[in-house]
Protein backbone atom coordinates (compact mmCIF):
# COMPACT_ATOMS: atom_id res chain seq x y z
CA UNK A 1 0.00 0.00 0.00
CA UNK A 2 1.22 3.47 -0.84
CA UNK A 3 2.53 5.42 2.14
CA UNK A 4 2.05 8.86 0.60
CA UNK A 5 -0.81 8.67 -1.91
CA UNK A 6 -3.23 11.62 -1.80
CA UNK A 7 -6.43 12.61 -3.58
CA UNK A 8 -5.71 12.32 -7.32
CA UNK A 9 -7.42 15.59 -8.20
CA UNK A 10 -5.38 17.49 -5.63
CA UNK A 11 -2.21 15.82 -6.94
CA UNK A 12 -3.03 16.74 -10.54
CA UNK A 13 -3.69 20.36 -9.57
CA UNK A 14 -0.40 20.61 -7.67
CA UNK A 15 1.50 18.97 -10.53
CA UNK A 16 0.02 21.53 -12.90
CA UNK A 17 1.00 24.37 -10.57
CA UNK A 18 4.64 23.26 -10.45
CA UNK A 19 4.72 22.39 -14.15
CA UNK A 20 5.38 18.68 -13.73
CA UNK A 21 4.33 15.84 -16.01
CA UNK A 22 4.86 12.39 -14.46
CA UNK A 23 6.75 11.08 -17.49
CA UNK A 24 9.29 13.91 -17.02
CA UNK A 25 10.74 12.06 -14.02
CA UNK A 26 11.81 12.89 -10.50
CA UNK A 27 14.54 15.42 -11.34
CA UNK A 28 11.99 17.61 -13.11
CA UNK A 29 9.76 17.37 -10.04
CA UNK A 30 12.57 18.57 -7.76
CA UNK A 31 13.03 21.54 -10.08
CA UNK A 32 9.32 22.34 -10.24
CA UNK A 33 8.72 22.18 -6.50
CA UNK A 34 11.84 24.13 -5.61
CA UNK A 35 11.02 26.89 -8.10
CA UNK A 36 7.32 27.20 -7.27
CA UNK A 37 6.65 26.28 -3.63
CA UNK A 38 8.64 28.38 -1.12
CA UNK A 39 10.76 26.39 1.31
CA UNK A 40 11.65 27.80 4.70
CA UNK A 41 10.35 28.31 8.21
CA UNK A 42 7.08 30.22 8.31
CA UNK A 43 4.60 27.32 8.12
CA UNK A 44 6.43 25.79 11.07
CA UNK A 45 6.49 29.09 12.99
CA UNK A 46 2.76 29.57 12.34
CA UNK A 47 2.00 26.08 13.73
CA UNK A 48 4.18 26.56 16.80
CA UNK A 49 2.50 29.89 17.59
CA UNK A 50 -0.87 28.10 17.44
CA UNK A 51 0.30 25.24 19.65
CA UNK A 52 0.23 22.68 16.81
CA UNK A 53 2.80 20.21 15.52
CA UNK A 54 4.47 21.69 12.42
CA UNK A 55 3.12 20.41 9.11
CA UNK A 56 4.74 17.68 7.06
CA UNK A 57 3.08 14.38 7.92
CA UNK A 58 -0.07 15.13 5.88
CA UNK A 59 0.97 16.02 2.32
CA UNK A 60 -2.62 16.36 1.14
CA UNK A 61 -3.26 19.09 3.71
CA UNK A 62 -0.05 20.81 2.60
CA UNK A 63 -1.02 20.57 -1.06
CA UNK A 64 -4.51 21.92 -0.41
CA UNK A 65 -3.06 24.91 1.48
CA UNK A 66 -0.55 25.64 -1.29
CA UNK A 67 -3.24 25.46 -3.97
CA UNK A 68 -5.81 27.50 -2.05
CA UNK A 69 -3.40 30.30 -1.16
CA UNK A 70 -2.05 30.51 -4.72
CA UNK A 71 -5.54 30.49 -6.28
CA UNK A 72 -6.75 33.23 -3.93
CA UNK A 73 -3.61 35.32 -4.31
CA UNK A 74 -3.09 35.20 -0.54
CA UNK A 75 0.33 35.62 1.08
CA UNK A 76 1.93 32.19 1.35
CA UNK A 77 3.89 30.38 4.03
CA UNK A 78 7.24 28.70 3.42
CA UNK A 79 7.52 24.96 4.05
CA UNK A 80 9.98 22.77 5.93
CA UNK A 81 12.04 19.95 4.47
CA UNK A 82 9.45 17.46 5.80
CA UNK A 83 6.58 19.19 4.03
CA UNK A 84 8.56 19.48 0.78
CA UNK A 85 9.73 15.86 0.85
CA UNK A 86 6.31 14.41 1.60
CA UNK A 87 4.75 16.60 -1.12
CA UNK A 88 7.23 15.16 -3.60
CA UNK A 89 6.62 11.59 -2.44
CA UNK A 90 2.86 12.14 -2.67
CA UNK A 91 3.03 13.38 -6.25
CA UNK A 92 5.26 10.50 -7.32
CA UNK A 93 3.14 7.83 -5.66
CA UNK A 94 -0.20 9.31 -6.75
CA UNK A 95 0.64 10.26 -10.33
CA UNK A 96 3.98 8.74 -11.21
CA UNK A 97 3.44 5.17 -10.13
CA UNK A 98 5.96 5.24 -7.25
CA UNK A 99 7.25 3.99 -5.00
CA UNK A 100 8.95 6.91 -3.29
CA UNK A 101 10.61 6.55 0.12
CA UNK A 102 11.06 9.51 2.47
CA UNK A 103 14.39 9.26 4.31
CA UNK A 104 15.37 10.85 7.62
CA UNK A 105 18.99 12.05 7.62
CA UNK A 106 20.96 13.54 10.53
CA UNK A 107 23.44 16.38 10.11
CA UNK A 108 26.93 15.27 11.18
CA UNK A 109 29.44 17.87 9.93
CA UNK A 110 31.67 19.69 12.42
CA UNK A 111 29.44 22.80 12.46
CA UNK A 112 26.22 20.86 13.09
CA UNK A 113 24.06 21.56 16.14
CA UNK A 114 23.53 18.59 18.48
CA UNK A 115 20.28 17.55 16.77
CA UNK A 116 19.40 18.51 13.19
CA UNK A 117 17.28 15.95 11.31
CA UNK A 118 16.58 16.64 7.63
CA UNK A 119 14.70 14.71 4.96
CA UNK A 120 14.91 13.78 1.31
CA UNK A 121 13.20 11.40 -1.11
CA UNK A 122 14.70 8.20 -2.50
CA UNK A 123 13.12 7.62 -5.90
CA UNK A 124 14.20 6.44 -9.35
CA UNK A 125 17.62 5.49 -7.95
CA UNK A 126 18.25 9.07 -6.81
CA UNK A 127 18.51 11.00 -3.55
CA UNK A 128 16.21 13.94 -4.31
CA UNK A 129 15.95 16.98 -2.03
CA UNK A 130 13.28 19.50 -3.10
CA UNK A 131 14.12 21.70 -0.09
CA UNK A 132 17.77 22.25 -1.04
CA UNK A 133 17.14 21.43 -4.75
CA UNK A 134 19.86 18.79 -4.83
CA UNK A 135 20.02 15.46 -6.68
CA UNK A 136 22.64 12.72 -6.52
CA UNK A 137 22.47 8.99 -7.38
CA UNK A 138 21.53 6.72 -4.48
CA UNK A 139 23.96 3.99 -5.58
CA UNK A 140 26.58 3.24 -8.20
CA UNK A 141 29.79 4.86 -9.41
CA UNK A 142 28.47 8.41 -9.77
CA UNK A 143 28.81 9.91 -6.30
CA UNK A 144 28.79 13.65 -7.08
CA UNK A 145 26.42 15.77 -9.10
CA UNK A 146 25.74 19.47 -9.62
CA UNK A 147 22.04 19.92 -10.23
CA UNK A 148 21.28 23.44 -11.43
CA UNK A 149 24.40 24.46 -9.54
CA UNK A 150 23.56 22.85 -6.18
CA UNK A 151 26.37 20.40 -5.45
CA UNK A 152 25.74 17.10 -3.69
CA UNK A 153 28.00 14.12 -2.87
CA UNK A 154 27.04 10.66 -1.63
CA UNK A 155 29.49 8.68 0.50
CA UNK A 156 28.76 4.98 1.06
CA UNK A 157 29.52 3.50 4.48
CA UNK A 158 30.48 -0.07 5.46
CA UNK A 159 27.21 -0.70 7.32
CA UNK A 160 25.18 -0.08 4.17
CA UNK A 161 24.15 3.44 5.07
CA UNK A 162 25.30 6.56 3.24
CA UNK A 163 26.12 10.18 3.83
CA UNK A 164 24.95 13.03 1.66
CA UNK A 165 26.76 16.38 1.58
CA UNK A 166 25.19 19.43 -0.05
CA UNK A 167 26.40 22.95 -0.79
CA UNK A 168 24.96 25.86 -2.71
CA UNK A 169 26.46 29.08 -3.98
CA UNK A 170 26.08 30.96 -0.70
CA UNK A 171 27.28 28.56 1.97
CA UNK A 172 30.94 28.70 3.04
CA UNK A 173 30.90 24.97 3.90
CA UNK A 174 29.06 21.84 2.83
CA UNK A 175 26.35 20.48 5.11
CA UNK A 176 26.83 16.74 5.60
CA UNK A 177 24.07 14.35 6.62
CA UNK A 178 24.08 10.63 7.51
CA UNK A 179 21.17 8.28 6.87
CA UNK A 180 19.10 7.82 10.01
CA UNK A 181 16.24 5.76 8.61
CA UNK A 182 14.45 4.88 5.34
CA UNK A 183 11.61 4.59 4.72
CA UNK A 184 9.92 6.72 7.35
CA UNK A 185 6.12 6.84 7.57
CA UNK A 186 3.61 9.52 8.50
CA UNK A 187 3.93 8.83 12.22
CA UNK A 188 7.71 9.09 12.01
CA UNK A 189 7.45 12.38 10.12
CA UNK A 190 5.01 13.78 12.69
CA UNK A 191 7.49 12.87 15.42
CA UNK A 192 10.41 14.52 13.63
CA UNK A 193 8.28 17.64 13.01
CA UNK A 194 7.51 17.78 16.74
CA UNK A 195 11.19 17.37 17.60
CA UNK A 196 12.04 20.24 15.25
CA UNK A 197 10.23 22.72 17.51
CA UNK A 198 13.06 22.42 20.05
CA UNK A 199 15.94 20.73 18.19
CA UNK A 200 16.80 21.97 14.72
CA UNK A 201 19.53 23.46 12.60
CA UNK A 202 17.15 26.04 11.17
CA UNK A 203 16.94 29.48 12.79
CA UNK A 204 13.71 30.27 14.61
CA UNK A 205 13.10 33.33 12.47
CA UNK A 206 11.11 33.82 9.28
CA UNK A 207 12.76 32.88 6.02
CA UNK A 208 11.67 31.68 2.61
CA UNK A 209 13.42 30.75 -0.61
CA UNK A 210 12.86 29.53 -4.10
CA UNK A 211 15.39 28.17 -6.54
CA UNK A 212 15.25 29.58 -10.04
CA UNK A 213 17.36 28.72 -13.09
CA UNK A 214 19.61 31.74 -12.69
CA UNK A 215 19.87 32.15 -8.92
CA UNK A 216 18.64 31.24 -5.49
CA UNK A 217 16.37 33.91 -3.98
CA UNK A 218 15.81 34.14 -0.22
CA UNK A 219 14.03 36.44 2.22
CA UNK A 220 15.10 36.29 5.86
CA UNK A 221 15.19 38.11 9.19
CA UNK A 222 18.61 38.97 10.63
CA UNK A 223 19.45 37.63 14.08
CA UNK A 224 20.19 41.18 15.28
CA UNK A 225 17.04 42.68 13.72
CA UNK A 226 15.99 43.93 10.34
CA UNK A 227 15.52 41.74 7.30
CA UNK A 228 16.80 41.27 3.77
CA UNK A 229 16.29 39.65 0.39
CA UNK A 230 19.33 38.18 -1.29
CA UNK A 231 20.13 36.34 -4.48
CA UNK A 232 23.16 34.21 -5.19
CA UNK A 233 24.66 32.37 -8.12
CA UNK A 234 24.78 28.62 -8.25
CA UNK A 235 27.77 26.70 -6.96
CA UNK A 236 30.31 25.43 -9.51
CA UNK A 237 31.40 21.76 -9.52
CA UNK A 238 32.97 20.88 -6.18
CA UNK A 239 30.57 23.07 -4.29
CA UNK A 240 32.64 26.24 -3.91
CA UNK A 241 30.29 29.17 -3.54
CA UNK A 242 30.03 31.92 -6.13
CA UNK A 243 28.58 34.02 -3.35
CA UNK A 244 25.81 36.53 -2.87
CA UNK A 245 25.27 38.65 -5.95
CA UNK A 246 22.69 41.06 -4.54
CA UNK A 247 21.28 41.82 -1.09
CA UNK A 248 18.58 44.37 -0.35
CA UNK A 249 18.06 45.38 3.27
CA UNK A 250 14.61 45.99 4.76
CA UNK A 251 13.49 47.21 8.19
CA UNK A 252 11.37 44.15 8.91
CA UNK A 253 9.92 40.88 7.58
CA UNK A 254 7.03 42.68 5.88
CA UNK A 255 9.50 44.67 3.82
CA UNK A 256 11.54 41.58 2.95
CA UNK A 257 8.36 39.70 2.01
CA UNK A 258 7.42 42.52 -0.37
CA UNK A 259 10.91 42.44 -1.87
CA UNK A 260 10.70 38.68 -2.31
CA UNK A 261 7.32 39.05 -4.04
CA UNK A 262 8.77 41.65 -6.40
CA UNK A 263 11.54 39.23 -7.41
CA UNK A 264 9.54 35.99 -7.57
CA UNK A 265 5.86 36.87 -7.95
CA UNK A 266 5.09 34.98 -4.72
CA UNK A 267 3.68 37.05 -1.81
CA UNK A 268 4.76 35.84 1.63
CA UNK A 269 2.77 35.73 4.84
Amino acid sequence: MSAWRIDAGVARDLAALVGWEPDAGSVALVEGLAATVPSGSTAKLEAVAAGRTPPGADPEATARRVLADRAAGRPEVSWSCWAMSTLMAALVETLGGGPAAVAAIRRVDAASPPVDVHSLVVVDGLLCDPYFSSVVPAAGPEVERVHHGVWARRTDEPDGRWRCAVRNGRWPIALEYRLLGVPVDRGDVAAFCAISTTHTGAPGRPYARVWRSAAGIEAFVHEAGGAAVRAWRWAPPGGGGAGTTAQDEHPDWAGAAAGFAARTGIPLA
